[in-house]
C-alpha cells in the first residue's frame, strides 16, 4: 500500500492493522465475558458477582443475535459474524455442559436469534 494524505486511514497500513486490533479485541472481550463464570454461585449480596453475572448475559446476547452492531464490529475486524457467532455457540453450550446446564436456555436464544 502506498500513502496518500488524502485518504490516509485507508493506506497506512500500520492505522489499519492497529484498528483491526482493536475490533478483534472487542471480540475477544465479549467471548472473555461470555465464558466468565464469576458469580454464577456467588452469595446474592455480591455485587461483583451480580455485575459480572450481568456482563456475561449482555456479551451472550450480543455474540448470538444478529445485531447491525455485531455485524459491523465483525466486518471492521476482518471476521465473518456467522463463522464467530458459530464459534460463540460451540464454546458457551460447551461451558455450560461443564457447569450443568442443560443447555435448553442457549437453544431458547439461539432459536430467538
Amino acid at each position: 500500500m502506498s500513502f496518500d494524505p488524502r485518504f490516509r486511514e485507508m493506506t497506512n497500513v500500520a492505522a489499519v492493522a492497529g484498528e483491526v486490533t482493536l475490533f478483534r479485541a472487542v471480540i475477544a472481550r465479549a467471548f472473555h465475558d461470555a465464558l466468565n463464570r464469576r458469580g454464577t454461585n456467588a452469595a446474592k449480596g455480591d455485587t461483583d458477582a451480580r455485575e459480572a453475572r450481568m456482563h456475561r448475559e449482555e456479551a451472550r446476547d450480543w455474540l448470538l443475535t444478529d445485531s447491525p452492531d455485531f455485524r459491523r464490529i465483525c466486518q471492521w475486524a476482518l471476521l465473518e459474524p456467522e463463522a464467530v457467532r458459530d464459534s460463540a455457540r460451540r464454546a458457551i453450550g460447551s461451558i455450560d455442559q461443564e457447569d450443568g446446564a442443560s443447555g435448553k436456555d442457549l437453544d431458547k436464544d439461539l432459536v430467538a436469534a
